[in-house]
């Protein structure tokens, strides 16, 4: 064979070796068993392999034949790690496709659990809201009846008689509360309970009447509240819906209250700052700790109430709260020390964005003070 064949035929076995590259990355690229593929690709080029003439790699070719072979050899030895590259890339692609299809399922069910409990929570709201509004109205009968009872209107009573109509009275109020916040809690997640933006004067709108209505509460416990510095300001005028923020001023100081020591003061601030009030208030008692401090405004939150002595809760009053002031674009944190004294801060501007008409769930978000 001259040097124009075995240059004729090196092109050849090229030209072969580009086209056994090509028609094995096709039909990789089209199988459904790579594997087996794969297998038959490799036993391919070891046949090939085996038709050559069998130059050694290590030794200097002798003449131009034996580096024509060698190159073939290599040229062959090339496709074949080629091949194994392909055979990694293609295990990889499956395991890919298995996990994003594990991936698929599980976010297809978690999707399914997802609306199933949206559909749940809904059915849960619809009940809470119809059973807490039919039970306020008689238990807004039964306490009236109560405290006409204990102020004597309906007649003197004993001691006994006396003490055991101030535990009606008490139990009452503390269920209508819990409605309170029960109803509250339904509206806000339906969205149904909506802001209605007007001018208010802080302490004569605010203040003056949610004070008014502790002081029956106050009285059992023997507490006071002590009003300080700004507090006594004639004007403080900023912009709000008034029944929410009376929701916001009651759920604040009845657990000020609630879970303050009898007998004590409770201490109550205003700061008037450059555009709008912050207000502070602080009773003696149980206190809560630094590790449960961040969670009692969370729903259903029981934080600041682990004493079997105390009061329990529906753990909604504060969350309900930093809806609403949240809502107002204003903010809310607490800070205490344990067994010593629990402090309640929240800041409200002046003239607050009116863009919102009701209050949402954002509230549930951390918010910076």
């Amino acid at each position: 064979m001259n040097q124009k064949d075995k240059q004729t035929e090196l092109q050849i076995m090229i030209a072969e070796l580009s086209q056994l590259h090509k028609k094995s990355i096709e039909l990789l690229q089209k199988t459904k068993d790579p594997d087996k593929m794969l297998d038959s690709l490799l036993a391919e080029y070891e046949r090939r392999l085996t038709d050559l003439s069998g130059a050694q790699l290590d030794e200097k070719p002798a003449n131009i034949s034996d580096l024509m072979e060698r190159e073939k050899v290599k040229a062959l030895l090339m496709y074949s790690q080629l091949a194994e590259v392909l055979r990694d890339n293609a295990e990889m692609q499956l395991q890919l496709k298995s996990r994003n299809q594990e991936l698929d399922n599980l976010y297809q069910k978690m999707s399914d659990n997802n609306e199933n409990l949206k559909q749940l929570n809904a059915y849960y709201l619809n009940m809470l809201g119809f059973v807490s509004h039919e039970l306020r109205s008689p238990l807004v009968s039964i306490l009236g009846f109560a405290e006409l009872l204990e102020e004597g209107y309906l007649g003197k009573l004993n001691v006994e008689q006396l003490n055991g109509v101030q535990v009606i009275t008490r139990v009452s109020r503390n269920l209508i509360d819990m409605i309170k916040n029960y109803l509250d809690l339904s509206k806000i997640e339906n969205g149904e309970l909506l802001i209605h933006w007007q001018e208010i004067d802080v302490d004569k709108d605010l203040l003056q009447p949610v004070l008014t209505e502790l002081t029956g509460q106050l009285s059992l416990k023997d507490m006071k509240i002590d009003q300080k510095s700004a507090a006594t300001k004639e004007h403080m005028g900023l912009v709000g819906d008034l029944d929410l923020l009376k929701v916001v001023f009651t759920n604040v100081f009845s657990n000020a209250v609630k879970y303050g020591k009898p007998h004590s003061t409770i201490s109550y601030e205003v700061e008037e700052l450059e555009d709008g009030y912050l207000f502070s208030i602080k009773n003696t008692g149980c206190g809560i700790s630094k590790k449960r401090i961040e969670t009692i405004f969370d729903k259903f939150s029981q934080g600041a109430n682990k004493d079997p002595n105390l009061p329990r809760g529906t753990g909604l009053g504060l969350f309900n709260t930093k809806c609403i002031i949240k809502a107002h674009d204003g903010n809310i944190w607490a800070q205490s020390e344990a067994k010593k004294w629990f402090k309640i801060s929240f800041k409200l501007p002046r003239n607050p964005r009116r863009e919102k008409t009701k209050v949402d769930m954002t509230s549930s978000e951390k918010m910076p003070h």
